[in-house]
């Protein structure tokens, strides 16, 4: 079925259950250090409106999760790009406000001087 502007209508997210296990599979696993310094490996930051309880952050396995004020932000090394459009396909299915996506630079090298 269409909805307005021929856009094919979407069952409402499913705030867990069958919702939480499929991001959780998208979201895939954690990478050690070593595994970081791969090339096509990048470490990323990922903010969402709202603190994130346990079930739902459980979703995302490769992701350290820590309260910013009222958001939740998201930090891991994913392998890949496709590992990322996992974990925003499964931000976007748990029914997630994305904030932000920032790539972080490789904890060895050195930050460019603010000026």
């Amino acid at each position: 079925m269409t909805g307005p502007g021929g856009e094919a209508d979407r069952p409402a997210p499913d705030a867990g259950g069958d919702a939480a296990r499929a991001a959780a599979s998208a979201a895939g696993r954690p990478l050690s250090g070593r595994q970081a310094g791969i090339p096509g490996r990048h470490r990323y930051q990922i903010r969402v409106r709202g603190r994130l309880g346990p079930t739902i952050r459980s979703a995302f396995p490769a992701l350290r999760a820590r309260a910013e004020g009222g958001d939740t932000v998201l930090t891991g090394v994913l392998a890949d790009q496709a590992a990322l459009y996992g974990v925003l396909a499964a931000a976007e299915a748990l029914g997630l406000e994305l904030l932000e996506v920032r790539r972080l630079p490789p904890r060895d090298e050195p930050r460019a001087p603010s000026s």
